[in-house]
């Protein structure tokens, strides 16, 4: 019977009327040939072309509502839009414009596509409006003009496709889902994929080598990518603005200008993904956007590898940032990162950038082996946990101008430059962390240092210098193992000290230059030259402390400076306990100086004056004090 019906339709000219005297739902083979026909599809029918010799089909197509039409091995030529109301099976065709500015449209219909090609349409491959759903397989989409696919309030679906050669390769609107899977989007003139106010999933995809941007989601777009590929798009590879997007397993490389951008109020979740090799920043996140990333490797861009910017919000989880030109994190402008379980290492530039009212917490990480600081913070707030910090060739932390720093539990080594570096108006709390193998502090221009249960050693240069108005305090502190000076305090600054320890410098432990300094319950040892240099017009108290084993004089007291010394040990000095010259002064009570090494344990010279009261002054030889050129040492009775 179905021999009969086809037999009789191929002899019949018109394929409207072979379709009008056929049962619904008939096959009907059509010869190899070129059909110049319009048709209106009024009943359900199948459609079939000559698998090997062209069957070609030139004029418009209809498929009312309620109607399904199979087309088989046919090749389109369409002179009008074939519009679809109905549904339509295309397998193994071709749709091939140039005489419509659209190929197909489905209005509230279904279109199910299986190995089929759509070319050279004026404008678009298909437009699905009002509803209408779209099955995708296999198919090729190439030089359609302004773009393969447009979307509106619809759902497409698509799989093991090729889109390139268009202006846009997908247009998905105003509510649309779109699916797609294994997908290869290429060579466009503009931006690839645009999602405006709809969603987009994708899995395994490869979106590469356009024109503008990769991916552009707009206006409260929701888009999921899964293994999609990103590379060689020569604009933004993916940019959102007031939209959602998460992207998991997914690579994002060598494009012309940054991967991703954020652009605002944007909310992203970057997790196992890789942002790498681009010439603009690696990530941008602008105007009060938010982006956490997970398990993932940002890496070599020319710029910055995230640049935070407008009171945005970024977290980051176990992920390297390694290799970029500019500061490898930058966050300003009032906005927010934190960080945890990170590497941030091997930048041309600053590891992670801090200013203008922005604040950053990194917690359990590494930054290290940046061709600059470390981090550097002005006019923001830095705080850091549990954290190393080395092998950088600037500073560990630059703080400057209205900072505020809190570091705790960390490591600083091998930076080249001092490991905590501030300067004007800046505070620092420093609570059981260690410096070493490098200058520790260097506190300068009215910042305020407090440090708590910390160490900072074997440095070659001084350990730790506090000048110019700041002020420094130390508790259950060790400063020591120091090829220089131990500590400095310089330009009237102010360093009190607490329970703490200070010994094996190769210069003076302690200096002290036109400042004050306050050392309780402590010690200060085994130095190679003086316990304290105290210095033009300084004011030193030293109480119950023990100071010992110096090669030098241990304190000295030089140009109009005052130290008071209560319930001090002096002992064990190489020359002298106390020399002071040049119209200083001190005064010693309760305390005790013994030196069996020198022949005086007290001198004073050059109009200086020393007054004990109630203390033990003594040594071998019976000497214990030289006074000379208008100068008093005063043993005082109470």
């Amino acid at each position: 019977m179905l021999k009969l019906i086809s037999k009789l339709l191929i002899n019949t000219k018109s394929i409207q009327r072979m379709i009008k005297y056929s049962k619904s739902g008939n096959f009907i083979q059509l010869k190899p040939k070129l059909y110049k026909q319009s048709v209106h599809f009024e009943k359900n029918t199948v459609l079939a072309g000559d698998k090997l010799i062209p069957t070609i089909l030139e004029g418009s197509f209809i498929i009312p509502k309620n109607v399904t039409v199979t087309f088989q091995n046919i090749t389109f030529s369409p002179t009008a839009r074939m519009y679809i109301e109905g549904d339509a099976v295309l397998t193994n065709c071709r749709v091939i414009g140039g005489k419509t500015d659209v190929l197909i449209i489905v209005d509230g219909g279904k279109i199910k596509a299986t190995h089929c090609e759509f070319k050279k349409a004026r404008d678009i491959g298909i437009s699905l409006i009002n509803n209408s759903k779209a099955i995708i397989e296999n198919c090729t989409f190439e030089e359609n003009g302004k773009t393969h696919i447009l979307a509106e309030s619809s759902q497409i679906c698509m799989e093991n496709s090729e889109l390139s050669k268009a202006k846009h390769a997908l247009l998905i609107k105003n509510q649309s889902l779109l699916q797609t899977k294994n997908v290869h989007i290429h060579h466009h003139t503009d931006t690839q994929v645009v999602i405006e106010d709809a969603k987009y999933f994708d899995h395994e995809s490869t979106i590469e080598r356009g024109e503008g941007m990769g991916l552009q989601v707009l206006q409260k777009g929701h888009v999921s990518l899964q293994a999609t590929n990103f590379k060689y798009n020569a604009s933004t590879q993916i940019a959102g603005q007031n939209s959602f997007l998460i992207i998991r397993n997914s690579t994002i490389q060598h494009g012309k200008d940054a991967g991703i951008s954020l652009l605002g109020h944007c909310e992203a979740q970057l997790s196992y993904c890789e942002i790498s090799q681009h010439k603009n920043a690696s990530i941008e996140v602008f105007k009060q956007s938010n982006l956490n990333i997970e398990y993932s490797l940002i890496d070599g861009s020319d710029k910055q590898g995230l640049n935070i910017r407008q009171k945005s919000i970024v977290n980051l989880y176990d992920v390297i940032v390694k290799g970029h030109r500019g500061s490898q994190i930058f966050v300003i402008d009032k906005s927010i990162c934190s960080m945890k379980k990170c590497i941030i290492k091997e930048g041309y530039h600053v590891g992670i950038c801090i200013e203008d009212e922005s604040s950053c917490a990194v917690v359990e990480s590494e930054i290290c082996n940046n061709a600059n600081s470390a981090v550097t913070v002005f006019k923001s707030e830095f705080s850091i946990f549990k954290s190393i910090l080395n092998a950088n060739a600037g500073n560990g932390i630059l703080a400057m101008t209205d900072s505020s720093i809190e570091v705790d539990q960390c490591k600083f080594f091998e930076n080249e430059m001092p490991h905590i570096a501030c300067k004007s108006n800046v505070k620092i709390h420093l609570e059981e962390s260690e410096l070493f193998k490098g200058k520790s502090l260097f506190i300068v221009n009215e910042c305020e240092l407090t440090a708590v249960n910390s160490q900072f050693y074997d440095s070659h240069n001084v350990q730790v210098e506090i000048c110019d108005l700041s002020t420094a305090r130390f508790e259950n502190c060790q400063i020591y193992n120091g090829g220089s000076y131990g500590m400095k305090v310089l330009q009237n600054s102010n360093c009190y000290l607490l329970n703490s320890s200070i010994f094996r410098h190769e210069l003076s432990q302690v200096v002290v230059n036109d400042s004050s300094v306050i050392l309780k319950d402590s010690e200060v040892f085994a130095g190679s030259r003086h316990a304290f240099y105290i210095q033009n017009h300084s004011e030193v108290l030293i109480q119950d402390t023990f100071i010992s084993k110096h090669a030098q004089h241990q304190i000295w007291i030089d140009f109009e400076s005052t130290v008071d010394l209560k319930g001090v040990q002096l002992t064990d000095g190489s020359l002298s306990d106390i020399y002071a010259q040049n119209q200083s002064s001190v005064y010693v009570a309760d305390s005790m100086i013994r030196n069996n090494n020198a022949r005086y344990n007290v001198q004073a010279v050059n109009f200086s004056k020393i007054e004990i009261g109630n203390s033990v002054v003594e040594n071998k030889y019976g000497d214990v004090y030289y006074s000379e050129n208008h100068s008093l040492i005063k043993q005082l009775d109470y």
